[in-house]
């Protein structure tokens, strides 16, 4: 358990009893355990740790002085120890992995399998070749590139930097979210670190810097907001690469049919082009498994003949090609074409091109199915496409060609590969926690490389390399304002929070009349009473007798198991019947359950609640008689202490030591089993709560939904209101709702408009 946990556990004393303020708004007054701070875990469900050092008796005298909360937050918080054996990936077998291997090869490796079409013919279109300088130093620089780049720092390092099997740059992002509280939404809970899939990493010797690390990240919302754009950019540029390499690859490929058949020109390389592009997105429907197991043979034989016409090439025309390994070739490549040779860089990184995929596919494979493919396949048959393509020009120097434009722009490519090394070295020093030069030596060697590359890619922007620059700030736009106007309506809703003096006052009518049915009202907050209820009280005639008000949350994993979606609380004093439901999806979870079995799932786990909260209600009742017992029994051996003599002075203190330890031991024995738990499906008032709750279940929903109009305050400047009142608004007013996603009948749905100034 963190620091921060315990801290937490032993300064709850006075939460049931203080006023807090949510934001910079309206406040909130928790009352009689209702509505204490979620940052608080509960004692019973989640102590397993505390109660091993310290045992029963300690856990049964810290509950007298800070009464359990009984409206334990994770309803399904005693079957995580189970979920978590059972949701962890069983080791693939050998033939699974390599089955595994084979589909990469059709779906991760397709970029990296096309580079020899181009790279050469973009290299010499800025180098001329006038000596085996060329060849080799050019040739050299493409096979330490892609030994470096692709094979040390993909395969070896970052491959490991996934997130329970998931890959790409949210996936990191998501990662450090878990281990550092970086996110700019502010709804993080405690509870949230016990869903089976986050895995924190156990204390290393290095925890005291990842500590220090956490607190700079944590403290610094400039740090938080410089990661987030770095997020952004680093997705935005494989987006705006994503959308060119698919016609860079077709039309290199299908380039080579000119010149083979007559009047096959541009038009017709173009239309052949679109064609096959349209046939290949097309397909995409029938998933990732289908389309490797189509494409991987087509690929597979494409790499044993780019292998096999390398080692013919090799042997029949320039054996001595083989010199490129020596790297002081790069040297003299350099020396001999100084600037050329530079620009000439911006040919050599296209040998990379796709290499980014193997860590952003991921998640449809496996770390060690792609390291087999690459080590095995991929590489070898790379190399020796190279090593051929060399050995050839060199006896026919002036045959190299132009396969492809010469303003193909591989920039993307290098800044998402820059965006992952800077992700991965704060994983080092947070997560793996990495020894200090160890995890600099990671950004040193790689990053100075793609720095390198980067800095003669540069030199291809006005050439066409503008192109995805532009889709990137586009989508990195969208995506910043989309975030931005979220925080902001987030901190908005937290002002404007109900207070439950206020629902004190209404009582358990609420100010109106309650009607059979239950009533799922739908806001972002996490803890609190959304002022959007207010709205509903006022413009309804009558409200449900039983309120939901449901979060949908998004935690930083890939996929939240079912039986751990809903943690449920109480909200108010039990004749309200009113309770809190956050509903938690990882970014990889599809919401796409229908209405009736959500709606289900809700009011079953709900009854666990109700269940489980009693049973709480009643050990808690246990402990404390206990403890009130032992009390009364040391106040009576004190009394004979006081009316011995000297000789029992000495003697009954002992005895009284082993009558208090008996009497601890027999609370120990008795809370694994203590009598009252026994009758807790007799407690009148938890049968007449699910009474309740099955009336109103047969009743029907109904589903509470606050259209929000969100609005930059007039003193706002003119860039915030501009992208708040027509940007955000546009995006949120096109963006599919929760009704929609759940596919929620329209009569079934009430909606009421609420403005949020921001």
């Amino acid at each position: 358990m963190g620091k921060g946990e315990i801290e937490e556990s032993s300064s709850t004393v006075g939460l049931l009893k203080r006023c807090t303020t949510g934001g910079s708004g309206g406040s909130t007054r928790w009352v009689d355990g209702s509505e204490v701070d979620s940052e608080s875990p509960p004692w019973l469900l989640f102590g397993d740790e505390e109660i091993s050092r310290e045992g029963y008796g300690s856990v049964r005298r810290r509950l007298v002085k800070k009464p359990k909360r009984v409206d334990s937050f994770d309803v399904e918080a005693m079957e995580i120890s189970v979920a978590h054996a059972s949701h962890h990936k069983k080791e693939a077998s050998l033939l699974s992995t390599l089955a595994l291997a084979f589909q990469t090869l059709g779906v991760v490796y397709g970029d990296l399998g096309t580079s020899p079409l181009y790279v050469f013919s973009d290299v010499f279109s800025k180098v001329p070749i006038t000596s085996e300088v060329d060849v080799l130093g050019a040739l050299s620089i493409v096979l330490y590139t892609i030994a470096l780049l692709p094979l040390m720092k993909y395969v070896f390092i970052v491959l490991k930097a996934n997130d329970n099997g998931e890959g790409g740059t949210f996936a990191l992002y998501s990662l450090i979210c878990r281990y550092a509280n970086v996110n700019l939404l502010p709804n993080r809970q405690p509870a949230d670190e016990r869903i089976s899939s986050f895995k924190l990493k156990l204390p290393t010797p290095e925890l005291e810097r990842a500590l220090n690390i956490k607190e700079i990240l944590e403290r610094k919302s400039s740090l938080k907001t410089l990661l987030l754009l770095l997020v952004l950019m680093g997705t935005s540029m494989i987006i705006g690469d994503g959308i060119l390499t698919p016609a860079m690859s077709v039309m290199s490929a299908v380039s080579g049919l000119q010149g083979k058949i007559p009047g096959f020109g541009t038009n017709a390389l173009v239309i052949t082009s679109i064609i096959i592009l349209g046939a290949l997105f097309s397909i995409q429907k029938y998933g990732s498994s289908k389309v490797g197991f189509t494409f991987a043979p087509a690929l597979a034989l494409w790499f044993f003949s780019l292998g096999s016409i390398g080692i013919y090439n090799l042997l029949k025309h320039d054996v001595t090609v083989l010199r490129a390994l020596n790297p002081a070739y790069i040297y003299l490549f350099f020396k001999k074409n100084s600037t050329n040779g530079w620009s000439a860089l911006g040919g050599c990184v296209l040998c990379i091109t796709g290499a980014e995929a193997m860590f952003a596919d991921l998640g449809h494979f496996s770390v060690k199915s792609i390291q087999i493919a690459f080590t095995s396949v991929v590489f070898p048959c790379l190399f020796l496409a190279y090593f051929g393509q060399a050995a050839y020009l060199m006896k026919h120097p002036n045959s190299y060609g132009r396969v492809f434009y010469d303003s193909v722009p591989g920039i993307a490519e290098v800044g998402v590969m820059m965006v992952s090394t800077t992700l991965v070295t704060v994983v080092m020093l947070l997560i793996w926690q990495t020894n200090l030069f160890l995890a600099f030596l990671f950004p040193l060697i790689f990053g100075t490389m793609e720095l390198i590359y980067m800095s003669a890619v540069l030199s291809k922007i006005l050439e066409g390399g503008w192109l995805p620059l532009v889709f990137a700030s586009f989508f990195l736009c969208v995506m910043y304002l989309w975030n931005y106007g979220s925080v902001l309506k987030y901190q908005s809703e937290v002002k404007q929070k109900i207070s439950m003096d206020f629902m004190h006052e209404l009582g358990s009518s609420l100010g109106t009349v309650r009607v059979p049915g239950i009533g799922l009202l739908y806001n972002e907050l996490v803890q609190g009473i959304p002022s959007i209820f207010g709205q509903f009280l006022l413009d309804l005639p009558a409200i449900h007798s039983v309120i939901v008000f449901v979060c949908i949350k998004y935690v930083p994993v890939p996929i939240v198991p079912q039986d751990e979606r809903f943690l449920f609380r109480r909200v108010g004093p039990k004749d309200y019947h009113m309770f809190r439901c956050v509903a938690r999806y990882g970014y990889k979870d599809v919401r796409k359950e229908d209405h009736h079995a959500f709606e289900q799932l809700l009011v079953d786990s709900l009854e666990k609640f109700l269940r489980k909260e009693a049973l709480d209600l009643a050990l808690e009742s246990n402990l404390i008689q206990q403890d009130l017992d032992s009390i009364s029994v040391k106040s009576r051996d004190e009394s004979e202490i006081q009316d011995g003599d000297g000789m029992d002075e000495l003697k009954i203190p002992l005895m009284s030591d082993q009558r208090l330890d008996a009497g601890a031991s027999t609370s120990e024995a008795s809370m694994a089993l203590p009598a009252s738990v026994m009758s807790v499906d007799e407690d009148p008032s938890l049968e007449y709560e699910l009474s309740a709750l099955r009336e109103a279940t047969e009743s029907g929903f109904t589903y509470l939904l606050g259209h929000g109009d969100v609005r930059a305050k007039k003193n706002s400047w003119f860039i915030k209101k501009l992208s708040i009142n027509y940007f955000y608004a546009f995006m949120r007013k096109n963006c599919r709702g929760g009704a929609a996603t759940m596919r929620v009948p329209h009569m079934n749905i009430i909606q009421v408009g609420m403005t949020y100034m921001v």
